[in-house]
Formats: structure tokens, C-alpha cells, sequence
């Protein structure tokens, strides 16, 4: 699709919209995997002054009904299935629990109940209806957070916050109308649909998705298209760097890319900078509340993957005393803030979250331990400050326990989190997914030679496969219930 022909049909889809009665503010839902129509929907319903609400395609029925009842869905764009998610199906078992739900347009064709996305777009290409000015502090998307814990939040961000957020993620990543930039990252995430989407339409690049992960897909589409950016995870990048079949590719074309997590090791980073190539990947630090990323590095700087580097433009960032709230001195770990544009409006009717998240000064916790360099680079030094593990008093940081044991030759990767104790309140434990044989002692040998005791793992578990969120991060919290159930093999 050419950006004259995505242009076309934005508009044609924005019109008919309009003409079926959504309204500014109208909360449409998109519920579909990566495809071509996806940043067609996307724009058209900016374009209509409507709310995108972008759904998780790893929802089952009552994730769904959740979210498209608690962001009052109106309109509903979906693929009708997705590999063993049967969309529609789903939609249809819950529609009684959706009062505001009006319509649904399948991406696939009509259906009995369904209208039909091309109709759409041929309805509106025959309108001359006018499209409304849009003020750029309107609220743009309602975007749900990842709900690792407890239920899912939406958080409500405005179109000049994400075209900032994507504006300054770009120009670190020195992106130009010559680039093609690739991800498998869901489009329903903020990285997807902010970072990627907006970005290529403020630069002028070429955006290339994939559906879902599988290395050697990813290596035989860089090749093919000569893709020069690439956005991923932790996860992602392990599985392309050590896949044995990378070797047989050409994958020189890399010249930048993003890592996001506060799980990102800089020590991997070096590694697919140096061996993958990727030689401009940076480090990110981000949270949906902010529209996507609060930090990361130029993609030529020295520091690009042992720090975040420093805020977006237009973003503030301090850390601050976890208890009371204290600004602490440059060099101290504590919970990051930040304040500006980026940061969302709040909460969608939930304003005891929103004044929990957000302080009455308008800085936001980001609920994530970090500190900051003299220079002013974002250094994750905790992980989330739910994950920080209390023993006997003493604060243990997972990340920097997870960063040393990637180092050892039998760990391919390992999360680190806490688990009740008797004794200390909390026990230090790790799962790991070893690279080749290892027992329990050795690594605990290994690890009291680098440092502290008190942080070596107490318990060590083994397993093939992390519980993974759809953006490819570790669900700590699957993890820990896991102990709990007795469900997780203990490494002897």
C-alpha cells in the first residue's frame, strides 16, 4: 500500500464512519492481527475524531467482554478469526454483556450480523460528508495496559502526546523516507501502533509487520526487503542471536533497532549489535501511560545499551523516594516519574487509579526503578518496583541478578522474583531455561563469587517456556503462582 493509496482509504473510511453516526469521542474497538487494513482503520478513525481502542488478539471471551464493555465500544472492527482465536465467535457468545456495542464490521467480509469492511469503504469513497477539525489535546486512543496484575487499565492519550512520542522516537532512530522498518510487535500495542505506525507516517519510511514471531521468517523478510530497522524484545532478539540457522541470511541491511523492558541486559544488546548486526540497536524505557516511550539513545551513541538514554524531548523524568515520595540525588535507585505532553490524561472512569498514578502536580509513577547518570541518561537498575524482592530487610533488584546469571554459559534466559519465606518474609528464586546441563549448586557457587549472598537465588526452578504478555515480556506474576502450585520443576 502506497501512502496516497493508505491516504484514500483512510479518508473514504473516515467519511462513512461519520455517516453511520460515530461522533467525536466515539470509542471504536480494532480487534485484528497484523495486516494491511490495520493502519487503515487506525488513521480513519483519527481522521473521524473517534477514540481507537485497540484489544488484545490474546483475549478470550470474558478478557474481551471486559475490555469492550469497561471502554464502552460503540463500533467494532475485527478479522473475523486469527489462528485458533476465533474472533467473531467471541464476540458473538458475549454481545449480550455489551450494552453500547452497536456495530460490527468484519476486515473479512459480511457476515448475518457483520458489516463488511470493503462496503465501507465504498460507501465512503461515494460521500462528500465533511470530516471535523480535530483539536490536538482530544483524547486520540484508549489503550489498555498489559493487566500482568489485576484487571486492565485503559489509559487515555491524545493525538499531539503519541505524534510527539513517535516524532522523538524516530529522530533517535535517525529514520528517513530510505528506511524500512520492521516488527513483529502487535499492532494493539502502544510500540505497534505509536511508535511504528505514527512514526512511518511522519517520516516517510517503509513499515513492514509480521503476524507473529518466528526467526527464520523474520531473517528471510530482512533479507528479502532489505529492512534497516528493527523494533523487538528481550526474547526476540535472544531467539534471532542464537538461532543456528541466522548464519545462512544476509541481514546487513540492519542498521538500528529497539529493545524495550526493564529486563533488557546491555550485555545482549552489545552482543546483536556486534553479532547479529545491529549495530545501531538502543536500549527503551517506556509504559503505555506515556504514550509509548519516555526514553531511549540515538541509535550512534556510546551509551546506546547500557543506559536508556535521555528523556524524549518534551518529557521530564526524576526519581523519587518509593515511600515518601522524596526527589533523590542523581545516582540513587529509586521510582521513576515523569511529567509532560506524553503523559496520559488519566485513567478511563477510574480516578482513584489515575490519582494513584498520577500526582496532583501532573508527574506520573511509573511504578519502575531506575536512577539517572550525572549527564541525565535513564539507567533500569530494579525492574518494576512490584518485582523488587524484600529479604530480611534488604532490597534486592531482579535485573541486576538476571543480568549476571545471563552471563553464565548454561543459561539462555532467567527471571528472578521473589517468593514468601517464614524466615526472611521473602526468598529469592529463579526460573531459568538452560542452554546445556547445570545443577543448582554450581550456580549458586558461580554467583557468590560475583555478588552478595543475600542476592544469590535461594530456590532455582528449570522450565522450556516463559509465560510471556503479548509484548513478549515475562509474566513474573504466572511465575510466582507457579512456585505456589508446586508446577515449576526444581533445578537439583
Amino acid at each position: 500500500m502506497t501512502f496516497g493509496e493508505w491516504h484514500e482509504r483512510a479518508t473514504a473510511l473516515a467519511r462513512s464512519l461519520v455517516d453511520t453516526g460515530v461522533e467525536p469521542g466515539t470509542h471504536v474497538g480494532l480487534l485484528a492481527e497484523n495486516r494491511l487494513e490495520w493502519p487503515v482503520v487506525q488513521l480513519a478513525i483519527a481522521m473521524a475524531g473517534a477514540v481507537l481502542v485497540p484489544l488484545n488478539t490474546h483475549y478470550r471471551s470474558d478478557d474481551l467482554a471486559f475490555a469492550l464493555r469497561k471502554s464502552e465500544v460503540s463500533h467494532l472492527f475485527l478479522s473475523e478469526t486469527f489462528r485458533t482465536s476465533a474472533y467473531l465467535e467471541m464476540v458473538r457468545a458475549v454481545r449480550d454483556r455489551l450494552p453500547d456495542l452497536k456495530s460490527i464490521i468484519c476486515l473479512d467480509g459480511a457476515t448475518r450480523d457483520t458489516k463488511a469492511y470493503d462496503a465501507m469503504l465504498e460507501a465512503g469513497r461515494a460521500s462528500r460528508t465533511a470530516l471535523p477539525d480535530i483539536d490536538p489535546d482530544a483524547t486520540a486512543s484508549l489503550q489498555f495496559t498489559s493487566g500482568t496484575t489485576g484487571d486492565p487499565k485503559g489509559a487515555l492519550l491524545t493525538h499531539a502526546g503519541m505524534m510527539a512520542n513517535s516524532w522523538g522516537i524516530s529522530g533517535r532512530l535517525r529514520v528517513t523516507d530510505n528506511d524500512r522498518w520492521i516488527t513483529f510487535i502487535p499492532l494493539f500495542h502502544c510500540a505497534g501502533c505509536i511508535m511504528c505506525i505514527l512514526g512511518t507516517v511522519q517520516r516517510g519510511c517503509t513499515f513492514l509487520s509480521v503476524p507473529s514471531f518466528d526467526p527464520l521468517e523474520m531473517f528471510a523478510v530482512i533479507q528479502a526487503q532489505k529492512c534497516t530497522v528493527l523494533s523487538g524484545v528481550p526474547t526476540s532478539y535472544l531467539a534471532m542471536l542464537d538461532h543456528p540457522g541466522r548464519s545462512n541470511y544476509d541481514l546487513s541491511s540492519l542498521r538500528a533497532g529497539t529493545c524495550g523492558g526493564a529486563d533488557t541486559d546491555p550485555a545482549l544488546l552489545q552482543r546483536c549489535a556486534e553479532s547479529f548486526p545491529v549495530p545501531g540497536v538502543v536500549q527503551v524505557y517506556g509504559q503505555t501511560e506515556a504514550s509509548t516511550l519516555i526514553s531511549l539513545a540515538d541509535c550512534e551513541a556510546p551509551y546506546r545499551w547500557k543506559t536508556c538514554g535521555p528523556p524524549l524531548p518534551g518529557a521530564e523524568v526524576r526519581i523519587t523516594d518509593p515511600n515518601t515520595g522524596a526527589v533523590l540525588p542523581v545516582g540513587n535507585i529509586g521510582q521513576i516519574e515523569t511529567a509532560g505532553p506524553m503523559v496520559m490524561q488519566g485513567y478511563y472512569k477510574n480516578s482513584e487509579g489515575t490519582a494513584q498514578t498520577i500526582r496532583a502536580d501532573g508527574w506520573m509513577r511509573t511504578g519502575d526503578l531506575g536512577q539517572l547518570t550525572p549527564d541525565g541518561q535513564i539507567v533500569m537498575a530494579g525492574g518494576r518496583l512490584r518485582d523488587m524482592v524484600i529479604r530480611g530487610g534488604e532490597n534486592i533488584y531482579p535485573v541486576e541478578i538476571e543480568n549476571l546469571m545471563r552471563m553464565h554459559p548454561a543459561i539462555a534466559d532467567i527471571a528472578v522474583f521473589g517468593v514468601p519465606d517464614d524466615y526472611y518474609g521473602e526468598a529469592v528464586a529463579a526460573a531459568i531455561q538452560l542452554a546445556s546441563p547445570a545443577n543448582a549448586n554450581d550456580l549458586r557457587a558461580w554467583c557468590r563469587e560475583r555478588i552478595a549472598g543475600y542476592k544469590v537465588p535461594d530456590q532455582l526452578f528449570t522450565l522450556d517456556e516463559f509465560p510471556l504478555t503479548a509484548s513478549g515480556k515475562i509474566r513474573k506474576t504466572e511465575l510466582q503462582q507457579s512456585v505456589s502450585d508446586g508446577h515449576l520443576a526444581s533445578l537439583d
